[in-house]
């Protein structure tokens, strides 16, 4: 994988950029709210809802990366103890497990937005909109994710 980038390594990379947009947005429009009210100019009302959604955005946007990367924290320390085939088996089981896991999480979003969908459900807050476009990111990114874990499980070598 060294050198050559899959189109899931592409995406990967699109879905950061999003989220560190995102992010850069989101400081400038606390920093705006912020000054305009100290000021007393303005408020922005919907600032804090829309504050809530990018963060929300930014974290599965990003996690994807986050994870192909191996940036999550991990506790090592046993296994960095381990012998070198004993530590690839526990490297294994782990991302047998993460990929376990993404796969149940991934099963489960795919029915909250459907109920959500089917019920047609409203958010109404500052913003009005019906509520399944909140869990409309969560399988895609659950689906990266597991993949990221199988391509590790099927031999891709990880970072």
């Amino acid at each position: 994988m060294a050198g050559s980038r899959t189109r899931l390594d592409l995406l990967i990379d699109a879905l950061a950029v999003v989220a560190a947009a995102l992010l850069c947005a989101l400081v400038v429009l606390v920093l705006v709210d912020v000054a305009a009210r100290y000021l007393r100019w303005f408020s922005l009302a919907w600032g804090l809802e829309a504050s809530e959604y990018a963060l929300y955005a930014i974290t599965f946007l990003g996690a994807p990366w986050v994870l192909r990367e191996r940036g999550h924290i991990a506790i090592e320390l046993v296994v960095e103890w381990l012998p070198a085939r004993a530590r690839a088996a526990a490297r294994r089981v782990a991302d047998a497990l993460g990929a376990l896991v993404c796969l149940l999480l991934l099963v489960f979003a795919c029915r909250v937005l459907w109920r959500s969908y089917a019920a047609g459900t409203m958010v109404h807050k500052s913003f009005v909109f019906p509520e399944w476009l909140v869990y409309a990111g969560l399988p895609p990114v659950f689906l990266i994710l597991l993949a990221v874990y199988l391509r590790w499980l099927l031999g891709a070598r990880a970072p």
